[in-house]
């Protein structure tokens, strides 16, 4: 067959790439990935090959127009998945599926490393992060000594341990003791403009859930609300009824975590 008739033949769509994303979609692909699935790989054949490729080139960065997907890592990417059904939510999960990196964009977000559940808000006035970390196993609720500045760190049960050639690159050692936590469990590079998370490859993994741009927005004008109905604003269980009574009365379910830290957001923002 000739090259022309190649050109004009269209060897993949949006919607069988969406269903091969969608059939695992916690895992990222590469081009390279979806066509071995689809079984369009053809090594005796480098001209169709190619030609496929780039149609599933095309597909991906039509999808992630779409925000169907996201780019993760470069040529990789993965279905975006929502919290509950609740788009204002996003999520992943690395590590136990065989990924082991992740990058996204948020001012709040939050880690799920075995039962510990790892709260980030960003501090924009003082460019850093608030991190608090919550065992619901025992009830503990702490926060770290220092907010984070920018930068890479690196939690675990004995981050300590990753050497000094490591601290000499500027990464930045937290302990973090909880059940399923590994010596260095993850790796979390942070700046203003994008987040990375690297898991090590462990058993159960690592989950992520971060507020998309329309759930930010829509979490700071009912944590805005909330702060003009209370002159405790520090009142954890004030919170709690006042998350409750937006579902109660107007239907809208705000998950009390990222409540808490939306309105904790503001009051760092009003703390110059």
């Amino acid at each position: 067959m000739s090259s022309t008739a190649y050109e004009q033949k269209k060897w993949v769509s949006k919607d069988q790439i969406q269903r091969v994303l969608s059939h695992d979609g916690h895992r990222a692909y590469s081009a390279e990935d979806v066509m071995k699935a689809l079984k369009l790989a053809s090594p005796k054949d480098p001209e169709k090959q190619a030609q496929v490729l780039e149609q599933i080139a095309s597909c991906f960065i039509a999808l992630k127009n779409e925000a169907v997907i996201r780019e993760i890592a470069p040529n990789l990417l993965k279905m975006r998945l929502y919290f509950d059904k609740e788009k204002g939510i996003e999520h992943a999960y690395i590590g136990g599926m065989g990924n082991t990196l992740y990058c996204f964009n948020a001012l709040i977000f939050r880690l799920n490393i075995g039962v510990l559940s790892i709260l980030f808000v960003r501090n924009e006035e003082q460019k850093n992060w608030r991190v608090s970390v919550a065992d619901p196993t025992i009830g503990k609720n702490y926060s770290l000594l220092k907010p984070l500045c920018d930068g890479v760190h690196v939690f675990g049960t004995a981050p300590s341990q990753v050497g000094d050639a490591a601290s000499a690159n500027g990464q930045i050692g937290w302990v973090i003791e909880g059940k399923y936590i590994d010596k260095t469990h993850t790796i979390i590079t942070l700046s203003s403009d994008q987040v990375s998370v690297v898991d090590h490859r462990t058993l159960r993994g690592t989950r992520i859930d971060h507020l998309t741009e329309t759930g930010f927005a829509d979490y700071l004008i009912v944590a805005g609300k909330f702060l003009k109905s209370t002159d405790k604003p520090k009142d954890t269980v004030k919170r709690g009824r006042f998350a409750l009574e937006q579902l109660l009365r107007h239907h809208e379910n705000f998950e009390l975590s990222f409540f808490n830290a939306a309105v904790d957001f503001l009051l760092l923002k009003e703390s110059k």
